[in-house]
């Protein structure tokens, strides 16, 4: 399935994207094949990407006053 897309898409929307994929990233771990710190560690990166991608979805959502705000203090 092929979808056309502009090809302006702007800075902002492809930020969009990236902290959608990031919000709902989950790596593919088996218990069975990894042992119990490989699967502590791919949780812990797991976590970790979908805070960045919460964290950039929030940022994205900020009106130019909080952004303002943020980069003063």
């Amino acid at each position: 399935m092929k979808i056309d897309l502009p090809q302006n898409l702007d800075l902002k929307q492809k930020l969009e994207i990236l902290a959608k994929w990031m919000k709902n990233y989950h790596a593919y771990n088996s218990d069975m094949y990894t042992g119990a710190l490989e699967s502590a560690v791919a949780r812990g990166r797991e976590e970790t990407i979908q805070c960045i991608g919460n964290l950039l979805e929030e940022i994205l959502t900020m009106d130019d006053e909080q952004i303002k705000n943020e980069l003063e203090n």
